[in-house]
């Protein structure tokens, strides 16, 4: 009887330990994500550029290659991708739920797609200044001109 509960609670351990691995490799995607995302330039090489162009990313030509994917897919909601990411790892770490994972992508996917379909049909949210960064001016007065007029600028 005594050795039943023993390797029943080994096994417990052990598949507890490999959902925790499990929800730490999520975040460190999550992570890696997000720094894509934030050193992200137009001018790196992507599908249309040429690869003897200088990258500007953090994560070199993976990383620039990630990010204008997710960035011509979704747009800027794409960057809530990876803390959807990073809460759904560290979700999975403290309830040790493997489900969470199926969960967290169907709600990310919908929010993406809700979003970036708001944002192309209500403003021109991915405006690209000269300098390739995001324009916040644009982004904020545009989001006020929606809310108070109904209708961008």
């Amino acid at each position: 009887m005594e050795f039943k509960k023993l390797a029943n609670n080994t096994i417990n351990f052990g598949i507890n330990r490999v959902i925790e691995i499990l929800g730490l490799g999520i975040i460190v995607a999550g992570v890696f994500l997000l720094i894509s995302f934030v050193s992200f330039s137009p001018d790196d090489p992507n599908f249309i550029f040429p690869d003897n162009t200088v990258i500007k990313n953090l994560l070199g030509f993976q990383g620039s290659f990630t990010s204008d994917l997710f960035f011509q897919s979704f747009g800027v909601i794409s960057l809530l991708i990876p803390f959807s990411l990073i809460i759904c790892g560290i979700n999975i770490v403290l309830n040790k739920k493997i489900l969470l994972i199926i969960e967290s992508i169907f709600y990310t996917l919908i929010y993406s797609l809700i979003g970036s379909l708001f944002f192309s049909f209500s403003v021109g949210i991915f405006n690209k200044s000269t300098e390739g960064n995001l324009n916040l001016t644009f982004l904020v007065t545009s989001l006020f001109s929606l809310l108070i007029n109904g209708r961008s600028s």
